[in-house]
């Protein structure tokens, strides 16, 4: 019985050698470019290795990526127009540099929409983001996946903020979203946009006091250095496009880009599970760093919760109503079926 079940195994192996070997026939001799903004050891740089590997296996080891992070390519405007033109390949980071080519990507920075990431994947992963998919598509950039970022939270190095009065006259560099800016005005933050290359330095001269960005981004940035105090305000929540350029997978053959698309569900799927599990250990870092942690009471989360709507009403009708109705409506489906 036993010799049956390793004979068995062993046919399965060699099978799926057999599989590999011969979808590798069908992939050209091809080397090209992951770029990204982020640390070698945060999740997503971590996914971006684990796809390069899987398709590096597939290819039977023609398709050669290199990951290259820390905004070695340039910062995050730079990395998505050299994938619109094709010069580079891959990219990972926030699409907001898009915004003035695909307006609906500016939802994302509306505060307090999501509840939860599991909310947040089904929309990316349903017909909203088939929208925003189609929509960058149509100017030079395919989606392979939206991976996880976080809610982001507050920090500065000047005080404590537990009230909604404390953030007022802090200065805090935002998304470079005027949705964002406006929320953020609209509770008395003195905020601005500034690159992301840049804002290390900027926290560490006191240009900004603060900024807003996922734990798990800050800790594996080292802002535990620059920063003091952290706010657990979670009032946005913040994808990661996951993307090819169009040029390059336009030029990938059937087999090619199904292999693609199994190893970018695989990068997801591992990306957002990593993400999820080292927020607390992120947390607890910023913590034995020195860093204070508070967060707001209700009555204040209630406070900004109220004042943001106004503030940023203009710009929802700019992302378009039809396109905020999906959204909500498929939020709400989401919750329906969690009930």
């Amino acid at each position: 019985m036993r010799l049956n079940r390793l004979l068995a195994a062993m046919a399965l192996t060699t099978l799926a050698a057999l599989g590999t070997s011969a979808m590798a026939q069908d992939f050209k001799a091809r080397t090209a470019r992951f770029g990204h903004g982020l640390a070698d050891a945060h999740p997503a740089g971590q996914a971006a290795k684990q796809f390069a590997a899987e398709m590096d296996k597939a290819s039977g080891g023609k398709m050669k990526i290199s990951v290259i992070a820390n905004q070695a390519l340039g910062p995050d405007p730079q990395m998505l127009a050299a994938l619109q033109g094709g010069v580079q390949e891959f990219y990972t980071g926030s699409a907001l540099a898009m915004l003035g080519q695909v307006k609906e990507l500016g939802f994302q920075d509306v505060p307090f929409l999501f509840n939860t990431e599991a909310e947040a994947h089904a929309v990316f992963d349903g017909p909203v983001g088939a929208h925003l998919n189609a929509k960058l598509s149509a100017v030079g950039i395919h989606v392979l996946g939206w991976w996880e970022n976080g809610f982001r939270h507050i920090t500065n190095s000047r005080r404590p903020v537990n009230t909604l009065d404390d953030l007022k006259g802090l200065k805090l560099r935002t998304q470079p979203n005027p949705l964002t800016l406006d929320a953020f005005k609209a509770i008395g933050a003195n905020a601005s946009p500034l690159p992301w290359s840049e804002l290390f330095v900027a926290l560490e001269t006191k240009a900004f006091d603060g900024q807003e960005n996922p734990v798990v981004l800050m800790y594996t940035q080292r802002f535990y250095e620059v920063q003091k105090y952290m706010t657990l305000s979670g009032h946005v929540y913040s994808p990661l496009i996951f993307a090819v350029s169009k040029k390059y997978w336009d030029s990938l053959s059937p087999a090619e880009q199904t292999a693609m698309n199994t190893a970018a569900k695989n990068a997801t799927a591992f990306q957002r599970k990593s993400t999820a599990a080292e927020a607390g250990n992120a947390l607890q870092g910023m913590k034995d760093k020195g860093v204070q942690v508070t967060q707001f009471s209700p009555a204040d989360l209630q406070a900004i919760r109220d004042r943001v709507p106004p503030a940023i009403a203009p710009h929802l009708e700019k992302i378009g109503p039809e396109f905020m109705t999906l959204v909500r409506s498929e939020i709400a489906k989401v919750r329906g079926t969690a009930k």
